[in-house]
This record gives C-alpha cells, sequence and structure tokens, in this order.
C-alpha cells in the first residue's frame, strides 16, 4: 500500500472531532486506507451491502446498538437516515473523538447531509488518486516518454499496483461501472450512450474554457441538461471545474470555467488514446500535461485538509495564467507549458499577468517537466511534481 500524504491529517481530525468524513471517487483508495490504518480499533460496516443497508434504514436505532463506536461506516450515502441518529449518539459524550468515520463516493448530497446533521461535530477531507509524492515511479516522469506513460495510466492506485493491467482495459470497466451503478443513481439519466458521449466530449474539453451550451449541442442535449450532468460528474469527483479570476477586472476577462478531469489518464482514455506515444504527438498534450499538474496540485492540497481559494485568468487580449492561487492578500501565478525548453518567450504570460494585477501579484512560477527547479527574470522554473 501507498503512504497516502492525507494520514498525518486524518490521524489528527481524529484526535480533534466525534466523526470523520472521508469523501473520494470509487477506487482511489479510501477502503484500503482506512482499514489500514483503523483495522485494529475500527470495526468495519459496508453499507453498500443490501442486507446491512436494509437493517441501517429499518432500523437505525437497532443497527446502531450493534456497531456502537470505533466504527467505520463505509459507502455511508447508502443510509443517509443514520446521520441523524449519529448525532445523538455524539451529543451524548462529545468529548469522545474519532469514534465514527464515514466515506462516501457522492460529494453534493453527501456534505448536505453532513452539513445538517454533524455540523461542528464532524471533520470532512477528500481522497483523490496518487499523487506524484505518494507514487515513487510516478515522481521521476520528467523526460516526456516517461512522463506520456505516467499520464497514460493515470492516478488510480490498483493500476500502479499492478502494472501488468492495460489501462485502457481498466478505464473501460470502470467508465461502465461508474456509469450503470453510481452516476445513474445521481441523476435520472435516460440514455446511458447518450450520458457516455456526453463524458467523452467533457474529456476533449479537460484543461479548456467550457462553453456549455456547444457542449449540450455536441452532445444532442439541451443547455440544462448539460448543465445538470456536469454537476453530476462533479458530484461523482471525476471532473473539476475552475472559475475565472474576476477581481475588477470583470469587463476585461472571459468569464467561462475550464473544465479539469480529475485524473489525466481516465481523460486520455476517453479520448480515445490507446497508447502512450500516441498523446505526445497529438494537438491534446499540451492540455492533458496541464490536467495533469492541475490535478497533482488539488491532490496535494487536499490531503491537508483545505483547497485555497484558487482560479484562472484569461483576458479578451489573451494575458492570462492557468492557476491563480489566493496566499496572503495576493495571487501566486502559475503558467503551466508542456515543454522541457523554456526561454525568456516562455514568461511573457506571467509577466503581462503581473503588470496587470500590480501589487496584487504574489509568488510567479512557470511549471513544466524539466528537471530541475531554477530562476529567469525573478520568476521560478518549476518541475511540475514541484507544483
Amino acid at each position: 500500500m501507498y503512504s497516502r500524504l492525507i494520514l498525518n491529517t486524518i490521524n489528527r481530525y481524529l484526535q480533534t472531532f466525534p466523526a470523520v468524513v472521508l469523501s473520494g471517487a470509487r477506487q482511489v483508495g479510501k477502503t484500503t486506507l482506512l482499514r489500514s490504518l483503523l483495522g485494529e480499533t475500527h470495526r468495519y460496516v459496508l453499507l453498500e451491502d443490501p442486507d446491512v443497508r436494509a437493517h441501517a434504514i429499518g432500523d437505525p436505532r437497532g443497527f446502531l446498538e450493534q456497531y456502537k463506536g470505533p466504527v467505520i461506516f463505509d459507502e455511508f450515502q447508502y443510509a443517509p437516515e443514520l446521520l441523524s441518529y449519529l448525532q445523538g449518539l455524539i451529543d451524548q459524550n462529545r468529548q469522545r473523538k474519532g469514534q465514527f468515520v464515514l466515506t462516501g463516493s457522492q460529494s453534493f448530497e453527501m456534505m448536505a447531509q453532513v452539513t445538517q446533521s454533524l455540523a461542528g461535530r464532524a471533520g470532512v477531507l477528500t481522497l483523490y488518486g496518487l499523487c506524484s509524492a505518494e507514487c515513487p515511479p510516478m515522481h521521476g516522469s520528467w523526460q516526456n516518454e516517461d512522463l506520456a506513460k505516467a499520464i497514460f495510466r493515470g492516478s488510480y492506485p490498483e493500476l500502479w499496483d499492478q502494472m501488468e493491467i492495460s489501462p485502457t482495459d481498466w478505464f473501460g470497466s470502470y467508465l461502465r461501472t461508474y456509469i450503470e451503478r453510481d452516476l445513474r443513481n445521481l441523476t435520472q439519466i435516460g440514455d446511458l450512450a447518450v450520458f457516455e458521449r456526453f463524458v467523452r466530449l467533457c474529456a476533449i474539453r479537460t484543461g479548456q474554457l467550457l462553453n456549455v451550451s456547444e457542449l449540450g449541442r455536441d452532445a444532442g442535449v439541451s443547455h440544462s441538461t448539460a448543465q445538470r450532468w456536469l454537476s453530476v460528474l462533479e458530484r461523482a469527483y471525476l471532473v473539476h471545474l475552475i472559475q475565472p479570476f474576476h477581481e475588477n477586472l470583470s469587463s476585461r476577462i472571459k468569464k467561462s470555467s475550464k473544465l479539469f478531469f480529475l485524473d489525466a489518464g481516465l481523460a486520455a482514455f476517453l479520448m480515445g488514446f490507446k497508447t502512450p506515444s500516441a498523446m505526445l504527438g497529438s494537438p491534446q498534450w499540451g492540455a492533458l500535461f496541464e490536467t495533469w499538474v492541475i490535478s497533482e496540485w488539488i491532490k496535494k492540497n487536499a490531503a491537508q485538509g483545505i483547497l485555497p481559494e484558487h482560479c484562472f485568468l484569461e483576458s479578451k487580449t489573451g494575458v492570462g495564467v492557468d492557476l491563480m492561487v489566493h496566499t496572503q492578500q495576493k495571487w501566486d501565478l502559475f503558467e503551466i507549458k508542456a515543454t522541457k525548453t523554456v526561454t525568456e518567450t516562455s514568461l511573457h504570460q506571467i509577466q503581462k499577468t503581473a503588470i496587470m494585477l500590480g501589487k496584487r501579484t504574489g509568488s510567479q512560477a512557470l511549471v513544466a517537466p524539466v528537471p530541475e527547479k531554477k530562476n529567469m527574470k525573478g520568476i521560478r522554473i518549476l518541475p511540475w511534481q514541484e507544483i
């Protein structure tokens, strides 16, 4: 098992809150992580099991009497009725920390239920796929060929645990299971083939400005349906939308969001790539690299328990950067380029954006597949693993 960065944060939350909620997509390693960490101290209950779920829903008091803390309730979105009863149990003794650990794979409903029933009683964390700091074979990938292989394989732990598994085979099975079981439960999807086409069209747009009306038209669905289905993909932790910067520049910037898949390997599969080398010579290579870097940043920050305020900037005159992060009342700027050759011209977007932001500008960095850190014109040049 890989050593996950989130372990220290989970341990801290277990000492702080009566309940801990760990959310994340299917197959990112939530159950493996918790059973390894808490196997000797907490009982394990899978609420996805039909018999267990029927007991929990039919007799919640009796169920919680049988499964007293400390306990792990896996996939608790299948029995949301338990939350109000858990609230009562926790309130009987708020000093008992880490008694209930809950996992789930559907964020919006789950978080709404937690906010309503366990506000102030539960610490909430999100686990994503592996990042380079957790997976040594991934970390050294800065040569284009090695990087393409890493992106093609993606970040799901099973694909790195068992290198003999074909990513194409694995992602195909994963997608079918997710659509037919989980995503269909989240919304009314009449035609699964149309929805799958919609997901593929989203993958083609990873790392790009999002035009929801155009996306819906290409998929053959209405704007409202496209918007609803995008929300489904967010709730299932498959995509992440980054909002545009707007602070006092509203008339000068583009206002569309940017769409990113949280696993670049899944995006590459959905684009139709069959080999890593096919990605390298494609027009999509830059977008896939940007997707990989953005997901790396999200994973590392989420493991610390908080995702900083972030956005991107793209002005109507073409000035902008791929990622802006709000720290200490300033905006750190990151431009992401899939090039090993960094020249002064590569820095122009960062420099122009810094001029546009003025005193609000913090640190500045260009992220690329380079072997080591260096500085150029006061701007840091970072290997992608360092973001």
